[in-house]
Parts: structure tokens; C-alpha cells; sequence
């Protein structure tokens, strides 16, 4: 079993995503004791990007009360931040967000990337790797896939990734084949 922060939280996102407490509250331990609460609550905030606010209010409700967590959201430049991701994509996930709706650009920069991202214990390639198994359990295909292409950029190892893919027990088959095949064109492997 991979205890990876990353899967783990990947795993977190699933158990909130389809709402099954058993698995939440089970993953939330495994996040606990191998890695610290700190990990468990950044997971949870990772995951709110993906599933939404209420869906963390309940999952903080049942998981908590939580100790010793440090309370300073310092808010950073969250374009900074998402151009760390995407890197020479920037510009063109930056425009076509701003031809989309301005106002969610704005989310994505100054929340997303600004404050959740930007106040995290993981590293920049753990949040990548666990927001492309939360993206492709949500179908959110073509936005895993800029994550998936954020992964190569920052050091992901892709076998590591297909294994991890094939022992995501959440995915559909579907889900699965999409997630690998963009993996492997992202990475070359085809």
C-alpha cells in the first residue's frame, strides 16, 4: 500500500468526494500516523480546491477537533505561485481563464494559488500528484491533464504515477485509461 502523502490525500479526496465516512475517517488516520495531523489538515484544504467548501466543513466536522495546527493563512502572490505550475502554459491557462470569467481567475489566483497552495505542508509535486487523482475522479479530464504535464515539469517519476493509477481503487475503469494515457503522452512513454 502506497503511504505516500500524496496518495493518501488522493485517497482523502475520494472518501470526501463520495461522501463515505468509513473511508474518511480511515484514510484520515493512516495520514495522521504516518505522516502528522498537520499533513491531514493540509489534505483536507487540498481537497476543498476539488470537492468544495461544505463537503470540508462536514469532513472537518467528523475528523476533528484538531491540535496544535498553526493559524496563520498569510496570503502570497498566487500568480507566482500558478506560473511555478504551469510554467510556459501560464500565459495560456492565465488567458483562457480571464476570456472565461475573471472573477474565477481571481479565485484560482489569489485562493487556489494564493493562499491554499501557498500555505501547504506539501511539496509542490505532492499537491500536483494528488490533485491529478482528484481532478480525473471528478472527470475534470482536460485540467487533470495540465496537471499531469505540471507533474513532468516538477520531477514526477511515471512509473510511479501508472502504478499508483492502477492501485487507485476509486477510479472507474474509464477514469483509469484516461489518467494513464495522459500520463504516458505527457511523459513520453508511448
Amino acid at each position: 500500500m502506497n503511504e505516500s502523502k500524496y496518495f493518501l490525500a488522493a485517497q482523502l479526496g475520494a472518501a470526501i468526494h463520495y461522501d463515505d465516512e468509513q473511508q474518511l475517517q480511515s484514510i484520515a488516520q493512516q495520514l495522521r500516523s504516518v505522516h502528522s495531523e498537520l499533513a491531514l489538515v493540509d489534505g483536507l484544504r487540498l481537497c476543498h480546491l476539488f470537492c468544495g467548501i461544505p463537503k470540508l466543513i462536514r469532513s472537518l466536522n467528523v475528523l476533528g477537533p484538531f491540535k496544535n495546527l498553526p493559524n496563520d493563512c498569510i496570503a502570497t502572490d498566487g500568480e507566482e505561485q500558478f506560473r511555478m505550475v504551469y510554467a510556459e502554459d501560464a500565459d495560456i491557462v492565465l488567458s483562457h481563464l480571464q476570456n472565461t470569467d475573471p472573477t474565477v481567475l481571481a479565485w484560482v489566483l489569489n485562493h487556489a494559488y494564493g493562499t491554499v497552495f501557498a500555505n501547504s505542508s506539501y511539496s509542490l509535486l505532492d499537491r500536483e500528484m494528488a490533485s491529478i487523482f482528484i481532478l480525473t475522479l471528478g472527470n475534470c479530464h482536460q485540467q487533470a491533464l495540465s496537471h499531469v504535464r505540471a507533474c513532468a515539469r516538477h520531477g514526477a517519476d511515471a512509473e510511479q504515477l501508472l502504478a499508483d493509477v492502477q492501485a487507485f481503487s476509486f477510479f472507474s475503469t474509464e477514469q483509469q485509461c484516461l489518467l494513464s494515457a495522459s500520463i504516458r503522452s505527457c511523459f513520453d512513454l508511448d
